[in-house]
């Protein structure tokens, strides 16, 4: 193992180590669909409830197209918002999707992950015939796709899961205390992302994670998502020609305005930038992302062998999708939505960069 990405933290490997072995392992193959959304914090329908702009979006996606085409649906923790709501309320709120969860689960189509604000889950796991856990492994080839919330990095959490258990813990984070402000602190957010990245390196494994609510992709932010795309451009504006050439010149100027919008708006992370450790790029971890931002719904799927990172979003707050040259814009039949296919990438050769590097 490279020692540049060796994990520092002793008790977070160990508890990851024993998360990884005794998570339930489901075997896919490249016939297979799954689709990856954590982070809905369905409230009580209030104006305090973060999944209440995007509930319709998610509803739809799931009814007309993740549902009819067969996908395997993998909640990845903090679907349910118990920190702040009662669970009579969240599911008077949000009973349609609730139904549509249970109409997955009847088709054996649907794992639930429970995160540090659906905690609650875990003290009933199965109920109505529900798969409810902490983790998942999908196992691809002989491959494992290691699928966890990713609070369980805190350390904090793992001192009161070892000592105090659930009661004080129950107890505690409703109070605010521990680390329910993650996806809202970027120092926070960064060190989460990094550490897991330490540990799927080491491992040699594909995380998958929520959490942080910041959509990672072959371990890359937006960040650096932005930077080798102008890098990319930039070899091959000299050898381009005619309306070719003045389409990159085009597509340059707008990943450095979104760039520097991102330096504006949110300095601290954009400079950050990378969570990498080693002088190689290692395609470790990946983040589904949310369903509470102000631009849509981002999710990851899975289809015919390889993994996605897609943005679902109306026709309103969508329009920048519409005239770029390197989304894959997916329209959804009698509705206002689409899926935008972010970046795609072949599971094979992701599983080679994990092993070779």
């Amino acid at each position: 193992m490279d020692p540049t990405v060796a994990v520092k933290d002793t008790h977070i490997k160990v508890y990851l180590d024993e998360l990884f072995d005794t998570a339930p392992v489901r075997e896919f193959t490249s016939q297979d669909q799954v689709v990856v959304f954590s982070d809905l914090h369905m409230g009580n329908g209030g104006s305090k409830d973060d999944f209440r702009e995007n509930a319709d979006l998610f509803l739809t996606a799931l009814r007309e197209y993740y549902l009819p085409n067969q996908f395997l649906l993998i909640l990845n923790g903090d679907i349910e918002e118990y920190q702040k709501f009662l669970p009579f309320q969240v599911r008077r709120a949000w009973e349609p999707v609730f139904l549509l969860f249970d109409e997955f689960a009847r088709k054996g189509k649907l794992v639930q992950i429970w995160g540090n604000h659906d905690e609650l889950l875990s003290l009933r796991p199965g109920r109505k015939g529900k798969e409810v856990h902490e983790a998942l492994r999908l196992r691809y080839h002989g491959k494992d796709l290691f699928i966890f919330h990713g609070h369980q990095i805190s350390p904090a959490y793992n001192r009161l899961n070892r000592v105090f258990g659930y009661i004080v813990r129950y107890l505690v984070r409703p109070l605010g205390i521990m680390n329910g402000s993650v996806a809202k602190n970027n120092k926070k957010k960064f060190k989460t992302e990094q550490k897991i990245y330490e540990y799927s390196t080491g491992k040699k494994i594909l995380s998958i994670i929520g959490h942080t609510h910041r959509p990672l992709f072959e371990s890359l932010s937006k960040v650096d998502v932005l930077k080798f795309q102008i890098e990319d451009l930039c070899r091959r504006y000299p050898v381009a020609t005619g309306e070719e050439k003045e389409r990159i010149a085009s597509e340059v100027r707008k990943a450095k305005e979104k760039l520097l919008n991102l330096l504006e708006s949110s300095p601290e992370e954009a400079m950050r930038g990378s969570i990498y450790e080693s002088h190689f790029m290692v395609p470790s971890v990946f983040n589904s992302g949310s369903a509470t931002g102000k631009g849509g719904i981002t999710c990851l799927e899975i289809v015919a062998g390889n993994i996605r990172l897609v943005h679902w979003v109306d026709v309103e707050r969508g329009k920048h999708h519409l005239d770029s040259q390197d989304a894959i814009v997916v329209p959804l039949k009698d509705t206002p939505y689409f899926k935008v296919i972010l970046k795609e990438e072949s599971l094979d050769y992701i599983f080679a960069r994990i092993e070779l590097l």
